[in-house]
């Protein structure tokens, strides 16, 4: 097994993410094959179980290490905790039975938006999960600095970015004007504002 195969079955992971997420596959979906009250649940469970795959991949195939400095650990240590909390955070920001798909499940409907959430780390960055998540894979491969590792780290950062583009067409189609100025205003994946 080589970190090719990793690669491909990791970009596929992602890849299938992505259409599951997408207005007109979930829409199909739920008219002709599931049931709107399961999709969220469906897409959530079948995420993690094909995660399952890629950590077999990941624990089979030979791995090299990239970089012998430990001091790399401390600080990709720092940024590790921080995604995680980060993450944490964000999550206090969304409501977590939509997010899980439980509020569809009881409700057997989606749930409707009718305002943009600009609260919480939604003030500082537009996809504060996103941010989360690339502190955590950075921070992972400068703890464990394996070819593999720096993959996976590579892949979910193109992940992230496309995927953060894709959310914003959607929410742009669904908040129009306010999604706009909040684009403006707020940067989408770094919490930082760069000239």
């Amino acid at each position: 097994m080589s970190i090719f195969v990793f690669a491909i079955v990791s970009t596929a992971y992602f890849i299938l993410h992505s259409v599951l997420a997408a207005e007109r596959v979930k829409v199909f979906l739920m008219k002709n094959l599931i049931p709107v009250k399961y999709y969220r649940l469906f897409y959530n469970l079948l995420a993690v179980i094909l995660l399952a795959p890629i950590a077999w991949l990941f624990f089979s195939i030979k791995k090299e290490m990239l970089l012998e400095n430990a001091w790399f650990a401390m600080p990709g240590g720092v940024l590790l905790l921080g995604g995680l909390i980060w993450i944490w955070k964000a999550m206090q920001g969304y409501d977590l039975g939509e997010f899980t798909g439980l509020f569809q499940l009881k409700n057997g409907r989606q749930p409707e938006h009718t305002s943009l959430n600009v609260s919480g780390l939604n003030r500082l960055v537009r996809h504060p999960l996103y941010f989360g998540t690339l502190l955590v894979v950075w921070g992972f491969f400068l703890v464990l600095p394996l070819d593999a590792v720096l993959v996976m780290a590579i892949i979910s950062t193109i992940y992230l970015f496309v995927g953060s583009k894709l959310e914003e067409r959607k929410l742009t189609q669904q908040f129009g004007d306010a999604y706009r100025s909040y684009q403006e205003n707020v940067p989408m994946l770094l919490p930082f504002k760069f000239r």
